[in-house]
């Protein structure tokens, strides 16, 4: 009776390690308002450019220039100090095993998409599906480092994507709609990440 006392507090035991480990591991990298700012960026950023290309005649290439790449600065300085902010909340290190791999991949695949976006604005067509899935590469990497249901949004957009592709709809209001919705799958994200944090600190 003793004996299987102390086995089922060993198994009790080994239990609450592992979901002291999984809680460890499975924990948002940034502060969730960070999403909700990129929500906002996204979608104003594509309405800005919208009226800069319809009323000014603004080149995709002005428009990345002038538009996109302040708004990535913005979005950039955002999240490193949503980053550091939750880290200290936390009271882990800033540049962790886990963290440096995340920011490694983040660069590549940040190279990647900054020269297929350069290419694409090249050919002047507005390949509204393609950035539609462009806003979902970030969130399939995110997925595998933190919250894993974060991979539900990024489908989403996947999907998306593929359905302005197959609909073959490459136009300035379809870019609009693409951008918009991006914005908007990012802001609801930011009420994703909120819920998924409340129910790890239970």
């Amino acid at each position: 009776m003793e004996e299987k006392r102390k086995v089922e507090d060993y198994l009790k035991d080994l239990t609450e390690i592992k979901k002291m480990m999984d809680q460890s591991e499975d924990y948002g990298l940034i502060e969730v308002w960070v999403f909700w700012l990129y929500g906002i960026f996204i979608t104003s950023g594509s309405v800005i450019a919208y009226i800069l290309i319809t009323t000014r005649d603004f080149s995709l290439l002005k428009i990345l220039l002038t538009v996109w790449l302040p708004i990535f600065f913005l979005a950039g300085l955002a999240e490193t100090v949503g980053w550091v902010r939750r880290m200290d909340k936390k009271s882990a290190p800033l540049l962790s095993k886990r963290i440096t791999k995340l920011s490694s991949a983040f660069l590549g695949l940040l190279i990647i998409i900054s020269v297929m976006v350069y290419f694409l604005i090249q050919t002047d067509i507005p390949h509204s599906g393609i950035y539609m899935m462009l806003g979902a590469v970030p969130l399939f990497l995110y997925s595998q480092i933190t919250y894993t249901s974060i991979i539900i949004e990024a489908w989403l957009l996947t999907c998306g994507g593929l359905l302005l592709l197959l609909n073959n709809i490459s136009s300035i209001q379809g870019s609009l709609f693409a951008g918009v919705i991006v914005g908007v799958v990012y802001f609801i994200l930011g009420f994703h990440m909120n819920y998924e944090d409340k129910k790890s600190n239970e």
